[in-house]
């Protein structure tokens, strides 16, 4: 009876911890709202295998924050820059703070 029973439960394990894996693949979320220019437009991602961060607008994906808002807001001063950009690295530490937290939550 163990014979059967050590294989079986080895494979619902396997089984579980594979499913696991593919909700955690990456995490995506809107970004917020901007006085000087409409970001909510973009997505900010985050690879859970390489912790990479990236940008995700009108289906092209960036990995510099300064490409994505220049292809958003063309037209931004410095200043606005600055602070989109300010307000875009928050955000994406926000993110990672929480996919780290739901990851220590699933084990």
């Amino acid at each position: 009876m163990k014979k059967i029973l050590l294989p079986i439960a080895l494979f619902a394990v396997m089984g579980l911890t594979a499913c696991g894996d593919e909700e955690l693949e990456s995490a995506c979320e809107r970004a917020d709202k901007t006085e000087s220019c409409d970001v909510t437009k973009a997505e900010i991602c985050s690879d859970e295998e390489t912790g990479e961060v990236y940008y995700t607008y009108e289906g092209k994906k960036y990995t510099d924050v300064n490409a994505l808002i220049d292809a958003m807001c063309p037209n931004a001063s410095k200043m606005d820059k600055f602070e989109i950009t300010k307000q875009l690295n928050a955000q994406s530490k926000r993110l990672i703070d929480r996919i780290r937290v739901d990851a220590i939550r699933a084990i």
